[in-house]
């Protein structure tokens, strides 16, 4: 049995939407969290992992996002074998979570108000 579920987009954002004690970890490294992240997504690092590990209840739900789906399910796997009951792993990564609909759509308003005000 794996000590974490991997779960789609739609699942990932209806548990950021519905349920209070959910955190988002980017697993990325800190350039590629710089360049782009989910506004509530905490970067997990090897600055902070002992800390979350540490001080972070077992019972929250905890999503981690990795570039591509691809890593992601490693570090699900080790906070569930820290005794962490809700572990997630998100399918596709940031590349899925980037490329979804509603990310698409604001992207392109930025794009299109950034042309307008260059334009004049």
């Amino acid at each position: 049995m794996t000590p974490f579920a991997r779960i789609a987009i739609e699942q990932a954002e209806a548990l950021l939407t519905g349920q209070d004690s959910v955190m988002l970890l980017d697993t990325r490294d800190a350039r590629a969290y710089c360049q782009g992240h989910d506004p509530r997504a905490i970067h997990l690092s090897d600055l902070n992992l002992r800390t979350l590990l540490k001080v972070t209840p077992k019972q929250v739900h905890l999503i981690f996002c990795c570039a591509d789906g691809a890593s992601s399910p490693d570090m699900a796997g080790l906070f569930a074998e820290f005794g962490f009951i809700n572990c997630y792993s998100l399918e596709g990564g940031y590349a899925a979570w980037k490329a979804r609909p509603q990310h698409a759509a604001k992207a392109r308003a930025i794009r299109a108000r950034h042309a307008a005000a260059l334009l004049g």
